[in-house]
């Protein structure tokens, strides 16, 4: 945590965990594609699997992928949930090995679980952060509050339709 971060008492973005989580994405989708053709598994597991790539890959998401962050969060939470399924169906030498097989091991699961924690926390502090910033800069101005306009708005009306 930084000295800022600190100082005001919130934890700044995760940037270590985020990398750390993105460098192993590709390792988590040849995990994916193992599970899901593991005789080893039930269907149902296996079918989480390939709902989950689906929703990965599908356009329509709970939230967008074209907002930054968050639309690729859920994804990450929907996929790293359903491998956690799958892999929860096999006994423990069986997942440690499935793993090992794409170089991964249980606590790098377990990091990244936390990592989209700390992530989907980070984005709602400062998403709550952002809205009281813009709410004080309007009641600052003058412009907006409770949905009328206050004199400073009004004042600028008043130049545009008096000339001069």
């Amino acid at each position: 945590m930084s000295a800022q971060a600190t100082a005001t008492g919130t934890a700044g973005f995760p940037r270590e965990e985020f990398g750390a989580l993105v460098r192993r994405l590709p390792k988590y989708g040849r995990l994916a594609w193992a599970l899901a053709r593991d005789p080893r598994l039930s269907r149902a597991r296996r079918a989480a699997v390939l709902a989950a790539a689906a929703y990965v890959i599908s356009p329509i998401d709970l939230v967008p992928g074209i907002i930054p962050v968050a639309g690729q969060l859920d994804d990450l939470l929907v996929a790293l949930g359903a491998i956690r399924l799958a892999l929860d169906g096999l006994r423990p030498d069986v997942r440690a090995e499935r793993l090992a097989s794409v170089g991964l091991t249980q606590a790098d699961l377990e990091a990244d679980v936390r990592a989209t924690g700390s992530i989907t926390a980070w984005l709602a502090r400062s998403g709550l952060r952002v809205g009281m910033q813009l709410m004080s800069a309007a009641a600052r101005t003058g412009w907006v509050v409770g949905g009328r306009l206050l004199e400073a708005g009004r004042d600028v009306a008043q130049r545009v339709r008096k000339p001069g």
